[in-house]
């Protein structure tokens, strides 16, 4: 079954993804999953990911949550691996921000980012190619 795959942090404030991406996975009919990749760039907050633990759950998705300092090569694997059609994330903070990367080099993927206030935006393709 195809997938779409939500990529969260270590905080709270991701619930607003999941939700997001529930409503994605619900129009494209496809399996709902989230991976979290943490690294020592972030605390770990055990509170926090019982949150997201719990919202998968609820969401009726597959959670995951990976340890890895490189954390590009961990969602790469991941989306060329599996049957992924939607990438959902949050909002690119800078133009540094490994999601450019993986919008370019998934042309094939759609990719959707949720902003603060829980608005799913698509990423379009001319914005993958120019950034």
């Amino acid at each position: 079954m195809a997938k779409t795959v939500i990529l969260v942090t270590n905080q709270y404030s991701c619930d607003r993804i999941i939700y997001a991406a529930r409503i994605v996975a619900d129009e494209t009919q496809t399996e709902l999953n989230i991976i979290e990749v943490l690294d020592s760039e972030y605390q770990l907050n055990p509170q926090a990911i019982d949150y997201l633990f719990m919202l998968a759950k609820q969401n009726d998705a597959i959670m995951r949550i990976v340890m890895a300092e490189d954390k590009l090569e961990v969602i790469r694997d991941t989306i060329a691996a599996y049957d992924v059609d939607h990438v959902v994330t949050g909002m690119p903070d800078s133009h540094q921000s490994i999601l450019y990367a993986l919008w370019k080099e998934f042309p094939q993927k759609q990719f959707h980012v949720v902003d603060q206030t829980g608005e799913i935006i698509d990423v379009a393709k001319s914005q993958r190619t120019s950034a």
